[in-house]
């Protein structure tokens, strides 16, 4: 058997075991073509958990980060700004250019001086080079032209000849343009508008953390509430129960009842709407921590098992304190700096751009000739004598420097009026002036949010204590009430009305502590602390998806 067919027949008895065993297997040749089909993208589906998650301010914090969408736009918008810096520098980056050309020219002569009937000249051309600009306003250029040229005209000595040029040339602006300030102005206010865009990106952080605390801290209010107003409720139910037991053997009027009835149907009312209450706050929550389109539907409830923190348990900077940490640790103080360096660099081109155009130029030269040389004979007796040549005779003539050129000069150009030049002077002063009143005004609003939230948290422990003692004495008011009906010496109005006011008292207290611990979120906004507080870290000039550390 040759190997030919014993290959064959090797290769038919695999594919034979193979399809025997592609009912195991499910069909692997299949499978295996699979691999290579175009594979469609199925529609994105929310995910449904029954489970309650639990969480903490620490995990909404870090969920926020991970998947908002706004953060997740915003997070790209200082890479915009790196990339603008960087197209900035291409005025700045040295150029290699080359071009040829080929010229073929057949006219007609007009005298017997031409050398021919018809003239026909042939020329190639070669240029190449080199080009920088530097940032101090100098720029330099290297540049080589290689020509060759034919001609069938009797007059021409070289036949065919080259030509070679060597050019070195520099440019020196001096009045207008002089300098490294002013030619990377516009470089220096796109790095400041880089950490602008940087700034911003974190006061983004900022404001959707700050939302998000204050959102947990309003769900967790809201679930408080709901449990105040099922007690109460379950309380007005067990005081409609009794009063019924009362009214059947007869030691109450039954129109006692209505009474009781109503605060049933209003309590029942109350928690209907405070769970509605809650299931709203509930999607607000999950669209600001969840990627979903479907935020409602992406998860089961959410449990938020952190307590709510009592006063007096952080210790706080003077209001003096207070306000100056606010105004080194702000972001808006930050781009305000940057805002008005941007001003003032803009103050100083336009300056420079007042002045006179002066440029100092120089240049160095050269030159090599080269070709089949053509000289007729002395003896006059037309014969003529062909000395051969070529393009390496022009480069020997170039780099032995026996043709050497050199020019100097000056180009200057002052506008008569210069109205244009004066008046951007004039708006960037302006804006300059302009843009220091705003920090300041930003300053003073600063300040301003410091102290408020300073009094605010102040207010907020003072009602933390009143609320207590209010709840302390509405249940006391109420036992007292309750004894005082069981002696028959009180009515059932008197003892509903006390219930509501324990029912408030309490949701009063809750809400109480809850504005305390969203003035503690407010005082951190306003001082600059809100990223510190929460241990996160923004990392700056890096791609999408590592500009958090936490």
């Amino acid at each position: 058997m040759t190997p030919g067919r014993r290959s064959c027949l090797v290769l038919f008895s695999l594919f034979l075991v193979a399809g025997t065993s592609g009912a195991a297997e499910n069909r692997w040749v299949e499978h295996f073509l699979n691999r290579y089909k175009t594979r469609q993208a199925s529609a994105p589906q929310a995910r449904v958990q029954n489970a309650p998650l639990s969480l903490t301010t620490g995990d909404v914090v870090r969920l926020l980060l991970q998947n908002n969408r706004e953060i997740g736009v915003e997070r790209l918008a200082p890479l915009s700004e790196l990339y603008t810096i960087t197209s900035l520098t291409r005025l700045f980056e040295p150029a290699f250019y080359s071009n040829a050309n080929m010229d073929r020219v057949n006219n007609p002569s007009r005298n017997q001086l031409v050398g021919a009937v018809s003239l026909l000249q042939l020329t190639h051309n070669l240029q190449i080079g080199f080009d920088h600009l530097l940032e101090t306003g100098t720029s330099y250029n290297v540049n080589i032209d290689f020509v060759r040229g034919s001609s069938n005209s009797a007059f021409n000595l070289l036949n065919p000849w080259y030509n070679g040029l060597i050019t070195y040339s520099l440019t020196q602006h001096v009045l207008r343009d002089f300098g490294r300030r002013v030619n990377t102005s516009r470089i220096r206010i796109a790095r400041n508008n880089e950490r602008i865009s940087e700034l911003q990106f974190e006061l983004l952080v900022v404001d959707a953390v700050s939302e998000a605390l204050a959102l947990y801290w309003d769900l967790k209010f809201a679930d408080e509430d709901v449990k105040v107003k099922q007690r109460s409720l379950e309380l007005a139910q067990r005081t409609l129960r009794e009063n019924q037991i009362q009214v059947d053997i007869g030691t109450l009027a039954p129109i006692d009842l209505v009474q009781a009835e109503t605060d049933v149907a209003e309590r029942n009312e109350a928690l209907i709407t405070a769970r509605y209450n809650t299931d709203l706050l509930q999607n607000q929550l999950k669209t600001l921590i969840t990627p979903d389109i479907d935020a409602g539907a992406a998860t089961g409830r959410l449990s938020l098992t952190e307590p709510v923190p009592e006063p007096n348990s952080r210790t706080f900077l003077s209001l003096e304190q207070s306000i100056q940490t606010a105004l080194e640790n702000r972001r808006e103080i930050k781009v305000a700096d940057y805002d008005l360096e941007n001003r003032v660099i803009d103050v100083e081109f336009m300056k420079n751009q007042k002045r006179p155009v002066l440029d100092i130029t120089a240049s160095y030269s050269q030159t090599g000739l080269g070709g089949r040389q053509t000289v007729p004979s002395a003896l006059g007796d037309g014969t003529v004598q062909v000395i051969p040549g070529g393009a390496g005779n022009v480069f020997n003539q170039l780099f032995s420097f026996s043709h050497l050129g050199y020019a100097t000069g000056f180009n200057l150009r002052i506008p008569i009026r210069n109205h244009a030049a004066r008046a951007d002077y004039d708006r960037a002063v302006n804006e300059r002036n302009i843009s220091n009143l705003q920090k300041g005004a930003t300053a003073q609003r600063i300040a301003l949010e410091v102290r408020n939230a300073y009094t605010r948290i102040q207010m907020s422990e003072a009602r933390v204590a009143a609320s207590r003692t209010t709840r302390e004495l509405s249940a006391r008011r109420l036992a007292a009430e309750q004894q005082k009906f069981d002696l028959g010496t009180s009515t059932v109005r008197f003892v509903l009305e006390e219930q509501r006011n324990l029912a408030q008292a309490e949701t009063d207290e809750i809400q109480a502590h809850v504005n305390y611990t969203k003035a503690l979120i407010e005082y951190d906004r306003a001082t600059g602390n809100t990223l510190r507080r929460n241990n996160i870290e923004i990392q700056t000039q890096l791609p999408a998806g590592v500009l958090f550390r936490r």
